[in-house]
């Protein structure tokens, strides 16, 4: 009963909600357009995507192969199987108020390439054979428009590469990110860089989201087995409960405190990932989580709108993404309600939107 009338308290401070999506019924096309990889230099990579179909689409670059942000765009393996660890950025950006820039207007066959630098955001100092794969969804509005009305799935050919490790180390990394020894696990809770806090009330907000995370965690945790519909809704199968119910148990224990843990929360951008629509972000090779300005301006502190996005659920997405709360780390393989319960089990567990989603499910009563 404390934690539902603390979170009570907090959501009565809520803005309008935040909440954008593939909206409902809307379809989901597995051949609209189509991605192919091809290697340009030692570590370069052009992707080339077409529209299949007869009509001019604009597509949204967030979180897709054509996002201008160092994200991971691509799978990368070693000869021999081993997934080569992403350095790179996972932001969370801001759902609503699409701006026209956030997309890419292709005419019906028409192409657009977009190249990127793998070893901006892996390790490939090793050197040797690679294999490289790109999948995911892209949002789609109508011709110069910024509404979503569908999604169109992408699967790219695997692309082999041979890299020469001493090249690819010396390209500097997107955040300068240089190899660090593990961190300490003995304590699981973040750690607030007080340096980074401007003013005392970016400090004030983020205690306050870090403690509803852990709320809306929490609860979240005893829903699995409590609220099995609810369950099946987001995550599918009964054979993740438990690894569902642990990564909410380990974020409820790593928002608990503020001065230690095996994460870092900064309260602004001292990396500079804070590009134009990035509400937040994390580098979960480093267990590092950022704020960006319109993390305070624009998002309320807890919403009590269905699919909404808020403070508290952005902290808590971004948890999600560092190996120090819970291994492996969750990806951002769908991305709003509509996308995240179309993923598979298998992808919806290993999804950070679907446990935002899901405490905000159960806290909302959606």
């Amino acid at each position: 009963m404390q934690v539902i009338v603390a979170l009570a308290a907090l959501s009565s401070l809520a803005a309008p909600a935040l909440g954008f999506s593939i909206p409902r019924g809307v379809p989901v096309s597995q051949s609209m357009i189509d991605v192919k990889l091809s290697a340009t230099g030692n570590s370069m990579v052009k992707a080339t995507i077409t529209n299949n179909g007869n009509r001019a689409l604009n597509l949204l670059k967030f979180h897709t192969i054509m996002d201008s942000n160092p994200t991971r765009k691509v799978s990368i393996e070693s000869e021999d199987g081993k997934e080569i660890q992403f350095t790179g950025m996972m932001p969370t950006y801001k759902e609503k108020d699409l701006k026209p820039s956030y997309f890419i207007s292709l005419p019906p066959k028409g192409t657009v390439e977009h190249s990127f630098d793998i070893a901006r955001t892996h390790d490939l100092s090793r050197g040797g054979k690679f294999t490289l794969k790109a999948e995911g969804m892209v949002p789609i509005a109508e011709e110069n428009g910024t509404e979503i009305t569908g999604a169109a799935k992408y699967h790219s050919n695997e692309l082999h590469m041979t890299i020469d490790g001493e090249k690819a180390a010396s390209v500097e990394n997107a955040f300068g990110i240089v190899k660090r020894g593990p961190r300490s696990r003995i304590t699981k809770r973040t750690s607030i860089d007080m340096q980074s806090c401007g003013n005392s009330q970016e400090l004030q907000a983020l205690t306050a989201a870090l403690k509803a995370s852990a709320q809306l965690s929490s609860m979240s945790a005893q829903a699995v087995s409590q609220n099995q519909d609810k369950y099946m809704e987001y995550f599918k199968d009964p054979q993740y409960m438990q690894t569902v119910q642990s990564r909410f148990q380990a974020v409820a224990q790593e928002s608990s405190s503020t001065t230690g843990g095996g994460t870092t929360y900064h309260c602004s951008d001292t990396m500079g990932g804070c590009e134009e629509g990035v509400l937040a972000y994390t580098l979960p090779s480093q267990n590092e989580v950022f704020n960006c300005p319109i993390y305070y301006s624009d998002l309320p502190p807890l919403s009590n709108e269905c699919h909404a996005q808020d403070q508290a659920t952005t902290t808590l997405h971004e948890l999600t993404h560092n190996p120090a709360v819970q291994e492996p780390f969750c990806e951002d393989n769908g991305y709003g309600y509509e996308r995240a319960t179309a993923l598979s089990a298998e992808k919806a567990v290993q999804n950070a939107d679907s446990y935002a989603l899901f405490a905000n499910a159960i806290y909302v009563g959606c």
